[in-house]
């Protein structure tokens, strides 16, 4: 993008140049004034010759017609002109002195790119970095988190099967009813509290899994936008 401008800046000036010679050249050696008005130069430019004692030619502008762009139509400093030379010169020098705008403003906007540009890329390698670092922390609370949530699945097996012993031995010694009753009441609020626990975990292992899954896919989205 950088080249491409510096290539329209240099093609801007060398048209700015030839339409200088092009106007000194008209002044010297008096060419056909309305095949110059009429160059491909002029497109932009129509002039105007009032009628009466004293002809005065007008030359007015229209390179837009932007409502947002009044400066790129009307009629040009100077007006109006005695001879049509003159105002065929000065629409010349008003059509250097635009493209010499025009160069300066796509100039700017160059550097204003760049910098954004520059910007935008620092910005996006410390977004990539910290990306990078929380993926790494999740995936390691979420190891803790399965490694976890299998150790209580075991207990809650082990209470299960734990419960089904005790019950089985209630109905073979029922002279020993009350003690196990009280035994059995245990274990069943152990298992409620372990079921209770296994399903906060298996909630935040889906939440840890969503997260990762997020994390990575803005991961490879800053990888895949970074020039």
């Amino acid at each position: 993008m950088v080249n491409l401008f510096k290539v329209l800046s240099i093609v801007v000036a060398v048209a700015a140049v030839t339409l200088m010679a092009v106007a000194l050249a008209t002044y010297w050696v008096k060419p056909d004034l309305r095949a110059e008005m009429n160059t491909a130069a002029m497109s932009k430019y129509s002039f105007e010759l009032s009628g009466g004692e004293t002809p005065q030619w007008t030359v007015t502008r229209r390179f837009s017609t932007d409502p947002a762009s009044p400066g790129d139509r009307g009629t040009i400093s100077g007006n109006p002109f005695r001879s049509g030379y003159d105002a065929l010169l000065a629409a010349h020098r008003d059509l250097q002195a635009y493209l010499r705008s025009q160069t300066q403003t796509l100039k700017e906007e160059t550097e204003t790119l760049i910098a954004q540009r520059t910007m935008t890329e620092t910005q996006q390698a410390a977004d990539a970095e910290a990306l990078e670092r929380r993926l790494v922390k999740l995936d390691s609370d979420l190891t803790v988190a399965e490694n976890l949530l299998l150790e209580k699945s075991a207990e809650l097996q082990t209470l299960s099967v734990d419960s089904r012993a005790i019950r089985d031995e209630t109905a073979e010694r029922r002279t020993d009813v009350l003690r196990l009753r009280h035994e059995l009441e245990e274990i069943r609020t152990d298992v409620f509290r372990l079921t209770g626990q296994r399903r906060n975990l298996t909630e935040r292992l889906l939440r840890l899994e969503i997260e990762i899954h997020e994390v990575r896919e803005r991961s490879g989205q800053l990888t895949g936008s970074t020039p």
